[in-house]
Order: structure tokens, then sequence, then C-alpha cells
């Protein structure tokens, strides 16, 4: 919920929530990395949670920034805490009832498929990096 009247403000504010997204995202790409699980397999909500426990009502002081960000880090990457891997689609994404979206109607003929492994992401190389 944004608080700001003006539209400066908001536009400020807009920035802010982004950079804190990016800096959360960050985060967790680098505790998932240390840890050697999949960044998507880190909650996202749980990782906010972990870090406004961590800071507390009170900025803390720059001398524990670093204690702060390996101890978040840790709490956010253990084993027991990771998201399960999710499962392969079976049947192509269909609705049963038409609605208002882009989604089409599932019909008889739509049959389910089976996928022989897992769904693979292939990172981009920066534009500098590449041949």
């Amino acid at each position: 919920m944004l608080r700001s009247r003006s539209p400066d403000m908001v536009r400020q504010e807009i920035y802010g929530c982004l950079l804190a997204h990016h800096a959360i995202s960050a985060l967790i790409c680098q505790a998932a990395t240390e840890a050697d699980v999949a960044p998507d397999w880190v909650s996202f909500t749980r990782t906010v949670r972990i870090i406004r426990r961590a800071i507390g009502p009170a900025a803390s002081p720059p001398e524990r920034e670093e204690h702060l960000r390996a101890a978040v880090k840790a709490d956010t990457s253990r084993k027991q805490d990771i998201n399960p891997q999710r499962r392969h689609r079976t049947c192509p994404r269909a609705i049963k009832r038409a609605r208002h979206n882009s989604y089409r109607v599932k019909r008889a003929r739509h049959k389910g498929t089976r996928h022989a492994g897992p769904p693979t992401i292939t990172p981009r190389q920066p534009a500098h990096m590449r041949s």
C-alpha cells in the first residue's frame, strides 16, 4: 500500500519497493548458490519474514550488517525449509469453463502428456560475455 500523496513521492516509493525486491532476490540467489540449491526453490515470502525478524523494529548498526546478512542467508537456505520440487505438468494449461481470460477451454480431446525429464532453465550470458 502506497502512503504518498503526490505523484513524485508515489514514484519514489515504487522505486524503493522495486529496489527492495531486487535486493531480496539477489540475497536469495546468493544464499541458494552457497547452499547448492536452485534459487526458485527458496520462498520469497519466507525470506521477507526472515529479514523482517532479523532487522527488527530499529535499524542495525553497520558493523552488524555482515553478520545479519550471513544469518539471513543461512536461515533462508536451510535444507528442511526449501520448497519441494514441482511435479511435471501432465496436461496442457486449460480451464473447464470459459471465462474472460486467454486460456483455452478443456475438451475431451485434450489428453495429458508425459515429459521424459525435468524442465531445464539455461541462464543467459550477459551481452559482453557472448562471443
